[in-house]
């Protein structure tokens, strides 16, 4: 499996057109090739509300290339520019398939950067500590993703759902542990998140978008 990230500016003027366009073209094209998109996204806090996040699985190189051909008809006026890479997958999330009941009102795209050789450890902690604290309190972690690229830094992508922008503030757990948490989830994701902070995160920062049904 391939992730397609597609990062969009439309004409400010033009933003509102954008979903439509998705879904009455950009959509079937993309599964007529085999795609299957995920998340349609647009700014909420961090970034322009004219800035559009697209994230799409595809079964393998050849079927993203296909995606492509035409892709861009019918933008002319609407898009401003593109930038567009392939990630992949390197924990459990996403999940082959994604229920409805995992869709949330916000999400979070959390960009960090780690050394290469720690990305086994750092995904063992997120999955059996810290993962589970978030998803008892009502997110659901959408997927975990490193560039198809080898860097060092290693660049991972975390995205998560969250009710609203308030639900993401209340989980940074700034109080301490939250009623109706229970104590061995707490504090094994405490254990297990410091151990994952020890790996030496290098750098992180987040931005919230709000998703569009396409």
């Amino acid at each position: 499996m391939v992730y397609e990230e597609r990062y969009t500016y439309c004409a400010v003027r033009r933003t509102r057109d954008y979903p439509t366009l998705f879904r009455e073209k950009m959509s079937p094209q993309i599964k007529t090739a085999g795609g299957q998109p995920l998340l349609f996204l647009t700014g909420l806090v961090g970034d322009r509300d004219n800035a559009i996040l697209q994230i799409t699985r595809f079964p393998d190189l050849n079927a993203w290339e296909n995606a492509q051909k035409d892709l861009a008809s019918g933008r002319e006026g609407i898009v401003e520019n593109d930038e567009v890479r392939l990630l992949r997958s390197v924990a459990s999330r996403p999940k082959t398939i994604i229920p409805q009941e995992d869709r949330r009102a916000c999400y979070s795209y959390r960009k960090l950067f780690i050394d290469p050789a720690n990305l086994p450890q750092f995904v063992d902690y997120s999955e059996k500590g810290v993962w589970p604290l978030y998803e008892a309190a009502d997110c659901r972690i959408f997927g975990l993703f490193s560039t198809v690229a080898a860097t060092n830094p290693l660049e991972l992508i975390l995205m998560t759902g969250y009710n609203s922008p308030g639900h993401w503030w209340d989980t940074r757990f700034v109080e301490g542990k939250p009623a109706g948490i229970d104590d061995k989830t707490w504090e094994q994701s405490r254990k297990l998140g410091t151990n994952r902070n020890q790996l030496g995160v290098r750098g992180s920062w987040v931005r919230l978008w709000r998703p569009h049904d396409v």
